[in-house]
């Protein structure tokens, strides 16, 4: 970790084996919450500062979509800017283009390689010049 402070991630995922894993494999470097739905998500931003946001695109059959969340997350003060990392099963021709043009700054793929993961996740929180050269 090159910071002092622990860099906190908000991770919206509906699947809760998922939310468990990622928060057992960064839970080391960083203060991670997890919720399952795109109301929770919400709620979150709005009551605490989150450095970086890892969102699935799919939430479930009933509700918003990760992009519709993404959206409400940069309405919120203070999210403005802040580095959304898709985190998406979504992996056809044009996805990432399409991730990345609506509200997304990074994207990493289902079935999820941690190490690039963690590349991204670095990437977004310590490397901003770095922010548009996604490698995932």
């Amino acid at each position: 970790m090159t910071s002092n402070q622990t860099k906190k991630i908000l991770y919206v995922e509906d699947d809760q084996a998922s939310l468990t894993l990622m928060a057992h494999l960064l839970r080391k470097d960083y203060e991670i919450d997890g919720v399952q739905n795109a109301e929770q998500a919400i709620k979150m931003a709005q009551s605490k500062f989150y450095d970086l946001v890892l969102m699935d695109i799919k939430l479930g059959p009933i509700g918003m979509n990760g992009l519709e969340v993404a959206r409400k997350i940069r309405k919120i003060p203070n999210y403005e800017d802040i580095p959304i990392i898709a985190v998406t099963a979504y992996a056809m021709a044009g996805d990432r283009e399409n991730l990345l043009k609506n509200g997304c700054n990074d994207y990493v793929s289902k079935p999820l390689d941690f190490s690039k993961l963690k590349m991204a996740i670095k990437r977004q929180l310590f490397e901003p010049e770095q922010r548009n050269s996604v490698l995932a």
